[in-house]
């Protein structure tokens, strides 16, 4: 059986990948990432189609759509279709995972998507429009939502659709090894830089944002650097002091160690947001998935909103979040307002995190999916 599987970004090339490695030992597996450079299926199965790029990274900001047209998004587009046309009957089954991008690609390019899994609409925030609906009708076998309210909207118009779990916390980035030892008698934060170009700048603030609070709170910082990403640059734009790692951790997923001016450690990480946001008071930051799977596993989140931020994105992720997300303006003062907020009141704190993990839904969509791209 040869399986072919369609994401589109970074967050659901991680997750296409972990289906991958799963079905690897059933049948020849292929994936297929529209934008990027598909880093996440690196030794687990071939890359197919060409590579686009985003000039806006994939960051809808207001303006970005325009942006990307304007640097080749049409041309991308017309040229993974043509593919696709020159690929009919290649694969026994398509798995389209992420957003309607990968089902629209096969619509145009006469295939028919085996399953559908949606990691980007939400019940809460962002139903199905007339159009989505009528795309999914067309094109998909068997759909999996990420709550059981998308589930039932499908249902209602007849097609087969259901909710057994969230593939993005089937597929959490988990390190190797213990953080326990690192953090000490302080109390862990977990710091998002994010993946795309402004990394730098984001971690900046962020670290200045914490340091108005080292004087009040005893605070470890855990850093997971993102693939695109440098421990040692980031490092340098927030002016801390490198320093050698602990001698009690040997593992090739701790990156570096480097001091704020008070002396705060700061502990940088090969990914591995799982682990440190189950042991973190908050994390913070700009990212994509990471956001949701740090509040499907408990950790509020005080997520920093450029200026030029996209209002409907900014809402829609506010409502499907709750009050498990505190929004802040790109200001060290609010950012650092915020965590004061979450570290005065644990019991708040707690209460915002159930709400996270409410919103975002359990584990246990991957290895349904497996069973049903099997036959099982």
């Amino acid at each position: 059986m040869r399986v072919l599987i369609i994401t589109n970004g970074m967050g659901e090339d991680a997750m296409g990948a972990a289906l991958a490695k799963a079905l690897a030992p059933h049948g020849e597996v292929e994936a297929l990432p529209t934008v990027g450079k598909g880093l996440a299926y690196e030794g687990i199965c071939p890359l197919m189609g060409p590579r686009g790029h985003l000039a806006s990274e994939g960051h809808r900001k207001q303006g970005s759509l325009i942006k990307d047209f304007k640097n080749g998004l049409a041309l991308t587009a017309y040229k993974h279709v043509r593919y696709m046309r020159q690929q009919r009957g290649r694969w026994d089954k398509i798995v389209v995972l992420g957003d309607m991008v990968g089902l629209a690609l096969c619509k145009a390019g006469g295939h028919h998507v085996d399953l559908y899994i949606d990691c980007y609409n939400s019940g809460y925030a962002s139903t199905y429009s007339l159009i989505e609906k009528n795309l999914i009708k067309r094109t998909t076998a068997k759909t999996l939502c990420r709550d059981d309210i998308l589930a039932g909207q499908l249902r209602a118009d007849g097609l087969d659709a259901g909710f057994v779990g969230n593939i993005m916390m089937d597929t959490l980035p988990e390190l190797s090894f213990d953080v326990t030892s690192l953090i000490e008698n302080r109390t862990p934060i977990t710091l998002l830089p994010g993946s795309r170009a402004a990394a730098k700048k984001f971690f900046d603030l962020e670290i200045t944002a914490v340091g108005r609070l080292s004087s009040k709170y005893e605070l470890t910082v855990l850093v997971p650097v993102a693939p695109t990403s440098d421990a040692d640059e980031l490092i340098g734009a927030a002016s801390l002091k490198p320093v050698a790692k602990n001698s009690d951790v040997d593992a090739s997923d701790y990156l570096a160690k480097a001091l704020m001016f008070d002396g705060t450690p700061v502990h940088f990480f090969k990914q591995g947001i799982g682990t440190l946001a189950r042991v973190s008071h908050f994390v913070a930051g700009q990212a994509g998935t990471a956001v949701f799977q740090s509040a499907g596993l408990g950790a509020p989140f005080v997520a920093l909103v450029p200026p030029d931020a996209r209002p409907s994105r900014v809402e829609r992720n506010e409502r499907l979040m709750g009050e498990s997300r505190i929004s802040c303006a790109m200001s060290a003062v609010e950012i650092s307002a915020a965590m004061d907020r979450l570290l005065s009141d644990p019991e708040d704190a707690e209460r915002r995190g159930r709400i996270g993990m409410e919103r975002i839904g359990p584990a246990g969509a991957l290895d349904y999916a497996v069973r049903l791209v099997l036959g099982n």
